[in-house]
Order: C-alpha cells, then sequence, then structure tokens
C-alpha cells in the first residue's frame, strides 16, 4: 500500500466536525490571556538573565570600582546568580499556571461537552491543518503521527 493512500485515508477518517471547530475556536479566544502570559514569561526569561548579569557589571562600572574584585569579596554574585535562578524560575511558575488555568477552563467549561480535553483537541486539530499544508511526504507522515497520537490520547482512535 503507497503512503499517500494510506495518509489520504487518514485525513478523511480525521476530519473534525463543524461544532468542533467552533469550541476549539471559541476556546482560542477564551485562553489568549494565558497564551500571552507565556509568551511574556519565555520573553522575559531571557531579559531577565540579561539584567542578572549586565545590570551588576554596569553598576560596578559606573561607580568605579573593578568588577571582578566586587564579584570576588562581595554579595554581587550572590545577587547575581540569584537573580539567574529567579530569572528562570518566576517565568517557569508563570508558565505552569497559565497551563493550569487553561486546562482548568478546559475541564470545567468544555470537557462536559466535547468528553475531551481541549487541548488535546486543539493539538490536534493544529496537526490536521500542517499536515494539509505540508510541502513533502516525511513532513506530512510527521504530523499524521502527531494527530494520531493525540487520536489515541482522546480516546477516539
Amino acid at each position: 500500500m503507497e503512503i499517500s493512500a494510506v495518509l489520504s485515508t487518514e485525513e478523511e477518517k480525521a476530519k473534525l466536525d463543524e461544532k468542533y471547530e467552533k469550541l476549539i475556536d471559541q476556546f482560542e479566544q477564551e485562553t489568549a490571556r494565558y497564551d500571552r502570559l507565556s509568551q511574556i514569561s519565555a520573553v522575559a526569561t531571557f531579559g531577565g538573565v540579561l539584567a542578572s548579569i549586565l545590570g551588576p557589571l554596569l553598576y560596578f562600572q559606573s561607580a568605579g570600582v573593578n568588577p571582578y574584585h566586587a564579584f570576588a569579596t562581595g554579595p554581587a554574585l550572590y545577587v547575581t546568580l540569584g537573580g539567574i535562578i529567579a530569572s528562570k524560575l518566576i517565568p517557569k511558575l508563570t508558565i505552569m499556571y497559565s497551563s493550569h488555568k487553561k486546562h482548568e477552563v478546559s475541564r470545567v467549561k468544555y470537557k462536559p461537552v466535547t468528553g475531551v480535553c481541549m487541548c488535546d483537541l486543539y493539538q490536534f486539530r493544529t496537526h490536521l491543518r500542517k499536515m494539509d499544508d505540508a510541502n513533502n511526504t516525511g513532513e506530512r507522515m510527521k504530523h499524521a503521527k502527531l494527530a494520531s497520537y493525540y487520536k489515541q490520547k482522546m480516546g477516539w482512535g
């Protein structure tokens, strides 16, 4: 059996009903603020690490103090390491909170209607669309496998 024949039958089996499409769109709109919060947190990680390293260096440079001596003898090293750790930890916690809130919205409002987690249903739809837009067979197969994974995770396959 040819790969393209297998993919086309998988695509036919995997089409979503119109009601699921509308529910996914509604879920996306309702949880957009949590996605935005996650994006800001991801960018804040990078900015926080840079600020934690460059901030003390610039401060010591402008104060006329040798930054290497200040890091070796004072609390500047601990402040910098604490800032780096906080810059990694706080956004991670924010992303975990956002994910928790999205799953809570899914569990409370949408799961009684659809019977599945909306996050999994969203991923399923995303991979179906990417499979349709794929330029080559390998990419189509990758998205077909991921769509199949989410379909089984939801209990549909």
